[in-house]
């Protein structure tokens, strides 16, 4: 695929970002109590959107391998698929954001904004077309219904 062996060095990027954003902010003590709260909100969705894409996967029996879609047997439309086309994904942005929130500063925004750009670009539009190919209108259909993140 076209995302294909591009993941880890956007890793590298984001994982490099954070870290320096963190070590330039200094020791603050972590962010304050109502920033835990929003870290901790963001951490449990992206664990609840990630966890539940999951979970509908392997009880339809079907492939969550982003380069192996075409061994997919069913579209998965329930759950948190009725929220977004792309819950893993949306899930790993939340738990970016939670990082960021927690870091803080702004130069942490830059992890969060450059996932969501690389996704989009490198990996959910070549999903995108080789789910069109494997179940056409059907797949046509939920994208008319629901959104890409959400």
């Amino acid at each position: 695929g076209r995302g294909e062996g591009r993941a880890a060095p956007l890793w590298l990027v984001l994982v490099a970002t954070l870290w320096l954003a963190g070590a330039l902010r200094g020791g603050g003590g972590g962010p304050a109590p109502l920033w835990r709260v929003l870290v901790a909100t963001l951490w449990l969705a992206g664990a609840l959107l990630g966890g539940g894409a999951l979970l509908h996967f392997w009880q339809q029996r079907t492939t969550v391998h982003p380069q192996r879609l075409e061994s997919s047997r069913v579209l998965v439309t329930r759950g948190v698929y009725r929220i977004s086309r792309n819950p893993m994904y949306l899930g790993l942005l939340c738990w970016t954001l939670a990082l960021a929130c927690y870091l803080g500063g702004m130069a942490v925004w830059l992890g969060p904004l450059l996932l969501w750009g690389w996704l989009t670009r490198f990996q959910i539009l070549a999903e995108e077309q080789a789910l069109r190919r494997q179940f056409g209108d059907a797949y046509d259909d939920y994208c008319r219904q629901v959104r890409r993140w959400c």
